[in-house]
């Protein structure tokens, strides 16, 4: 698929998401509310989320031990310019920009430093499926909904566990791949042996408990901070929901919606996540839209400003992270 088919495709994505969180919306109700809230929570929302940015590049030096030793600087930089890329660039394009400025920053092996972004997208993935888990348990949602949050979790379960075989039984995993690359074609086998074999090397995370405890740690207090950013939202609108049930509940459902592939910034992915939650504990539409709009505002510019400060100390242009976003990533061995 063409570059431009997948951008119209993210777009068209975006476009319905939009759609169903403006349905039922009473674009009065949803300005008076927006007119209404306490904006000094705001001032922490935007606290929270660049703390968050921290929180990963720490997250990141600890997975990247493998590789070579991170100083703080250049992954915190490369995190902030990754996130910023996100928001306003297509097909996130961040998952790509991060990695490759740390790698020519810290002269790693691209192919590890990318691995470790998939390595830690599973340890995300995971939180949100407990999270998911919990939010069923603590809220009262249908059979249905039930019957996902344990089809979800159990899903976490075994990719725990294939991630576990992976590091356990590198060699075979090894040998396994080496016969399905005799298949592809040179100019994809290539690129892809770079690729398992440097997640391989990342999963050695995993050897050292200590190591993997520490990762597990950054994790959980990522995913705390970022239920904080939601709860404080939730104080600034003054809604009369349980704080705890709720913002569990709006992480969860907010983190899965925005994972799908949608418009630069989570346009529509958002707001629509924010209705689905709300809705449980029965926030009008107008307000949840009123909500979901200021929040994302919110981050959308604390993100922002967050990266073009990282852009303007480590001397790198819009066009460059641009260019860098559109180019194909060869990874080299290592």
């Amino acid at each position: 698929m063409s570059r431009s088919l997948r951008i119209a495709l993210t777009l068209a994505i975006s476009a319905v998401f939009l759609f169903l969180a403006a349905r039922g919306v009473e674009w009065e109700r949803a300005w008076a509310t927006a007119l209404q809230i306490q904006a000094g929570w705001l001032v922490l929302v935007v606290a929270f989320t660049v703390w968050t940015l921290y929180i990963r590049a720490q997250r990141w030096q600890v997975l990247l031990r493998p590789l070579g030793m991170v100083e703080r600087a250049p992954a915190v930089h490369a995190t902030n310019i990754g996130f910023f890329a996100n928001m306003v660039l297509p097909l996130r394009a961040g998952e790509i920009v991060r990695p490759v400025l740390l790698a020519r920053r810290t002269k790693l092996p691209l192919g590890g430093v990318l691995a470790s972004i998939v390595l830690e997208r599973v340890f995300d993935l995971l939180a949100v499926i407990l999270l998911f888990g919990a939010a069923t348990l603590l809220v009262p949602v249908s059979e249905q909904v039930r019957q996902l949050g344990v089809l979800l979790v159990s899903f976490g379960v075994l990719l725990g566990g294939a991630v576990g075989i992976a590091r356990w039984q590198e060699q075979r995993v090894i040998s396994l791949w080496e016969h399905v690359a005799k298949w592809l074609p040179q100019i994809v086998a290539e690129p892809l042996d770079h690729f398992v074999r440097g997640f391989l090397r990342a999963l050695e995370v995993l050897d050292r408990p200590s190591r993997f405890f520490e990762v597990v740690v950054w994790t959980a207090y990522l995913w705390l901070i970022i239920g904080a950013v939601n709860t404080f939202g939730l104080v600034a609108f003054g809604f009369a929901v349980p704080l705890l049930r709720c913002g569990v509940a709006l992480t969860a459902i907010v983190a899965l919606a925005v994972s799908v592939p949608s418009a630069p910034g989570y346009i529509g992915s958002f707001q629509f996540g924010c209705k689905l939650a709300l809705e449980v504990f029965r926030i009008d539409a107008s307000d949840a839209l009123a909500f979901s709009v200021v929040l994302h505002v919110t981050q959308f510019f604390a993100i922002l400003a967050a990266g073009l400060y990282s852009l303007l100390r480590e001397g790198v242009s819009l066009r460059q992270i641009e260019e860098v976003s559109k180019s194909d990533v060869s990874v080299s061995p290592g």
